[in-house]
């Protein structure tokens, strides 16, 4: 059952198991406009961990009805940070939500209160969202609901949004720059990953890496 809200008691004694995620939305907007740094992300989670309890779930979402029609679409919200900010409502925990027309590159205000229309054409935020759904679905750790998986933060500074998420053998890093600038960002991990969005496979050392401005990479275990 998901309460259309984001207050914790909603969540208590067999009411509701999920809500929205409105703080975690909030702070993807503003570091997508440049309004505030990644360190707002890294709390808003943290504050979130607090204040809910650990088999409740969130629902991530850099859009949905009221976003579309009265603040505006991903692009105008979000602009170039639009993708980075949708693979990291997948690979945060919680559930992540497609509204309607964004699975076909939605770029228009919808009509709130008559009938409005969008094309029905693939494009390429369907191949987006269905790579990342494919992996939230397989892989282990990014399994969520009532058992959800273990989150770690990655601290880099202002820059970057960065944490691991990992359950038995399976983890998976999520590193994003969130700034204008090319930076080096610190990837603790060691062995064979894959670049997931580009099949790439590397060997991570526990070096810097370099990520040039508003790049984002999903790293898997092998």
């Amino acid at each position: 059952m998901l309460a259309e809200a984001w207050e914790p008691e909603l969540l208590k004694d067999g009411l509701f198991d999920m809500a929205y995620a409105w703080d975690r939305h909030h702070a993807m907007n503003h570091i997508a406009k440049g309004e505030k740094d990644a360190a707002e992300f890294t709390t808003t989670l943290q504050t979130d961990f607090e204040r809910y309890e650990a088999d409740d779930i969130l629902m991530n979402f850099v859009t949905n009805h009221d976003e579309n029609s009265w603040n505006g679409t991903i692009k105008e919200r979000m602009g170039e940070a639009g993708e980075m900010m949708t693979a990291l409502a997948y690979v945060t925990p919680g559930m992540p939500l497609i509204y309607s027309g964004q699975e076909y590159d939605l770029d228009h205000r919808l009509l709130f209160f008559e009938k409005d229309s969008f094309p029905h054409t693939k494009g390429k935020t369907w191949k987006v969202l269905e790579k990342l759904a494919t992996l939230k679905q397989n892989n282990a750790a990014l399994h969520g609901g009532k058992d959800s998986t273990k989150y770690n933060a990655i601290d880099n500074g202002k820059d970057v949004i960065s944490f691991s998420r990992s359950k038995g053998n399976d983890e998976v890093v999520f590193i994003a720059n969130v700034s204008e600038e090319n930076v080096k960002a610190n990837v603790p991990q060691k062995g064979t990953y894959v670049d997931y969005m580009s099949n790439e496979t590397i060997e991570l050392k526990g070096d810097a890496i370099m990520l040039e401005a508003n790049q984002y990479k999903i790293l898997v275990k092998q």
